[in-house]
């Protein structure tokens, strides 16, 4: 399993690549453990997730006075902002984290109706799915199934689960995962013309795909690649500028960084591993460059 790792020895989160063939739907795959009592934290505006919670109990607080519940397996749907929950521990989980594409291929639910919420697997998926995995918890309780056994057991329901997206929703997904991933701020008029449809259309179907309408959307990539690119350990001057530039001050950094992922700049420090930082990073938002095509030489992978 390849991932990262707290510093705190009570938290555990490792990332593990998805296979080649599901990584067109799949940012990635995940084990999440907590030793300790209790962990209260905030997950970033983050794409849906199939959940298996094999142990502990979690809730996460959405508006209306909405408190979600794990449960052995659940959808949680696309955030559009941070939202705060807690964990009572021991805990475990285990996860599949869909991208954009994945989510409209396994659950062909609209996000911009499906978000900032828990559901049970059988709203979306056939029922001898969401049999295979309610089983899972029970087979990992009794021992018959390992972790590693888990994920793949959720890789293979993935795997049936999919539907073919039609090719128009193919191409509304893809282009708009272009325009996000060109810059900061992308410009707008270059989406409605990487498309074959009205401004109205445009907007309505890039948030049926992605929950939010293409000014927003900008808002939340350009934060959550800004949050992604701070917490790195070395930041050149240039980028540091380019970061700058894309707002209109550091107060309205700050609020923008804070809304989408429940952390100010400060707590992106590099030396900050602790609570989920790690989905910030690369590994968990394979679907969208975060890096505007220059992700080798920001993550200093490249000369």
């Amino acid at each position: 399993m390849g991932g990262s790792q707290g510093a705190d020895p009570a938290y555990r989160f490792q990332f593990v690549a998805a296979p080649d063939d599901l990584a067109p739907y799949v940012n990635s795959l995940y084990s999440w453990r907590l030793s300790g009592e209790r962990l209260d934290d905030v997950l970033p505006a983050y794409s849906g997730q199939l959940v298996v919670f094999a142990e502990g109990e979690g809730r996460m607080q959405f508006a209306g006075n909405r408190t979600g519940v794990t449960s052995d397996a659940f959808f949680l749907a696309p955030l559009q902002s941070a939202h705060g929950f807690e964990v009572r521990g021991p805990a475990t989980c285990f996860g599949v984290s869909l991208n954009f594409r994945g989510w409209a291929a396994l659950t062909g639910l609209p996000v911009d109706e499906w978000n900032n919420r828990m559901f049970a697997p059988a709203h979306c998926l056939a029922p001898h799915l969401t049999e295979r995995l309610a089983a899972l918890v029970p087979q990992w309780r009794a021992g018959r199934l390992d972790d590693d056994g888990v994920l793949a057991a959720m890789t293979q329901i993935v795997r049936e689960g999919l539907d073919e997206l039609p090719d128009r929703h193919l191409q509304v997904i893809d282009r708009t995962l272009e325009w996000l991933s060109s810059s900061f701020k992308p410009d707008l008029a270059a989406l409605y013309s990487a498309l074959p449809y009205s401004e109205r259309h445009v907007q309505r179907l890039v948030a049926r795909f992605f929950g939010l309408s293409p000014v927003r959307l900008v808002r939340r990539y350009r934060a959550v690649r800004a949050a992604t690119i701070l917490s790195l350990p070395s930041l050149p001057a240039a980028l540091e500028a380019e970061i700058r530039s894309a707002f209109y001050d550091q107060a309205h950094m700050i609020r923008e960084i804070r809304h989408f992922t429940g952390r100010t700049p400060r707590l992106l420090l590099p030396q900050d591993e602790a609570g989920l930082n790690t989905m910030l990073g690369p590994d968990g938002y394979s679907a969208v460059d975060l890096f505007g095509g220059n992700e080798g030489i920001q993550l200093g992978r490249d000369a």
